[in-house]
């Protein structure tokens, strides 16, 4: 007997390398990367100021995908804005003051 030849079905949907379908960065990636860069280059007293309108990004949107990108990376960030711009700096770390109740 002759072994039989499996014959493949075609795809449904066309195939790429891996390392082109494993590329995920979200809408906001470039300009959060871009932000995180500039701000470790800063001074611990200095803010970087992002004009919204130039960045064509919705204030909330582009503070929650920094906010998400800070936590990640284990930065404390915050954030400060007015009607036309974000700014975004570095806070200070965040120190919990317990209070010791002496034995008795």
């Amino acid at each position: 007997m002759k072994p039989k030849k499996t014959q493949r079905s075609a795809l449904h949907f066309p195939a790429v390398p891996l390392r082109e379908a494993n590329r995920r960065a979200g809408k906001h990636h470039k300009i959060v990367s871009d932000i995180l860069s500039d701000l470790a280059k800063l001074d611990p007293h200095s803010a970087i100021k992002i004009d919204l309108v130039k960045a064509g990004e919705k204030k909330a949107d582009l503070r929650a995908a920094l906010l998400r990108a800070a936590k990640k990376q284990k930065l404390s960030l915050a954030t400060s804005s007015d009607e036309k711009h974000l700014y975004v700096f570095r806070s200070p770390a965040r120190i919990e003051h317990r209070e010791t109740v002496p034995a008795r």
